[in-house]
């Protein structure tokens, strides 16, 4: 097989793009689609295919590949070992002309080669691993995220059932999935497939979401005519998933301090049917007076690192730096201050991130409630979803809750 030009340099400009300018690979990769609009749906697919794996991969294939980031051909160098590991055909191009052509594509060995090339990750990240959980388990957890993420779909439950959905979707498109033991209402697919086009997408039977992604909602226990204030509700998968637990009786109301965020939320639970939702700036002063202890439960889907979900976003280990981390988890500490505010006497507070080290989760959770506004609060239950035990994406979540006046 062979891989076009255009379709290579769109490739390599988006390897660029990502690594060195730091662009994200979910809006580097709309880009270059949007751009080669006369793409077909086999390129923009090896498109995709090929930068996630570079991406994923680029310090085991730049050893592999005897390359370096500073070299003017390190990202053509990149692509060439993932042409040679996938046996396509090797292009006699100017840019391949001093590129090893015979290199060895035998999997690294662990007793010559260091854990951070073969896992192809920053040896920082390495370190906080090692440290967080020792070398036996972050061997497991980094080699479980770095693998393809499952495609999982949770259905509708206003307008059908993880069943119902499995048996429409087989017999409709041929499409096979299995049913989650753990997540009620999760469909794991055996494929990854465009799903968006689909009527039953388009008419709201389900949403696509990772499996430890649904369990967020399910700690809330949600009862109807429940007041619940999703904190930092973003584009409002969690919210969405609150209003069908809800049978949309009750009241959600979704904070975010980015409108366009919010207004894709608007149009999510207008096709999911759900009618409860409503939208106000995180940035308001006086929703928080006038919400003041009001609310049954409270859900802080945090900001963080990102470092859980790197099956599905590897850039995230290349953008992401000690320093970073430490601004995220001070931002962390003071949404949770503020948010904790909003829960009333009785009520619940759930915290969760998409990262699995502690400095962003059960130590965030321990300063809060030692602090004098955690007072109030005792904690029920924490768990950090591991992804080398469940498949699914790394993640954290905590409950705490309020005694009754």
């Amino acid at each position: 097989m062979k891989i076009h030009r255009n379709l290579a340099l769109g490739i390599v400009e988006g390897l660029q793009h990502i690594l060195s300018e730091k662009s994200t690979l979910r809006s580097e990769l709309s880009r270059l689609r949007t751009q080669n609009r006369k793409w077909g749906s086999r390129d923009r697919k090896l498109l995709a295919e090929t930068i996630l794996d570079c991406v994923r991969w680029q310090r085991n294939f730049a050893f592999m590949g005897k390359t370096k980031p500073k070299e003017k051909n390190y990202y053509w160098n990149l692509l060439g070992v993932w042409i040679l590991k996938n046996k396509y055909e090797l292009p006699s191009w100017k840019e391949f002309e001093v590129f090893e052509k015979s290199i060895d594509l035998t999997p690294l060995d662990p007793k010559y080669v260091d854990r951070k090339t073969i896992q192809s990750i920053p040896g920082w990240l390495d370190k906080k691993g090692c440290e967080a959980f020792g070398e036996k388990v972050w061997e497991k957890e980094i080699s479980a995220l770095n693998q393809k993420a499952k495609l999982v779909l949770r259905a509708n439950t206003l307008k059908t059932s993880a069943t119902a959905l499995q048996l429409q979707l087989n017999k409709e498109f041929e499409i096979e999935s299995s049913l989650s033991k753990e997540n009620p209402e999760a469909l794991i697919l055996d494929k990854h497939q465009k799903l968006e086009q689909t009527k039953p997408y388009q008419k709201g039977r389900f949403e696509i979401q990772d499996g430890n992604s649904q369990k967020v909602a399910h700690w809330i226990r949600p009862e109807k005519g429940m007041l619940v204030i999703d904190a930092c509700a973003g584009s409002g998968g969690k919210s969405i998933h609150l209003g069908a637990l809800m049978e949309n009786k009750g009241r959600i109301i979704a904070l975010d301090n980015r409108s366009e965020k919010l207004e894709v939320l608007k149009e999510r639970a207008k096709r999911n049917s759900v009618t409860i939702i409503e939208t106000e700036s995180a940035e308001n002063s006086v929703f928080f007076e006038n919400y003041l202890k009001k609310a049954d439960a409270v859900l802080i889907d945090a900001p963080c690192s990102g470092l859980g979900v790197l099956k599905r976003n590897p850039a995230a280990k290349w953008h992401m730096t000690p320093q970073r981390i430490e601004a995220i988890e001070k931002t962390q500490q003071e949404i949770i201050q503020k948010n904790a505010l909003l829960v009333k006497p009785g009520g619940i507070l759930v915290y969760a991130t998409c990262s699995i080290f502690p400095s962003e989760n059960e130590n965030q959770i321990d300063f809060f409630l030692k602090s004098e506004k955690g007072k109030r609060f005792k904690l029920e239950k924490q768990e950090t979803f591991f992804a080398h035990k469940t498949g699914f994406d790394g993640f954290f979540i905590a409950k705490m809750s309020t005694e009754k006046v």
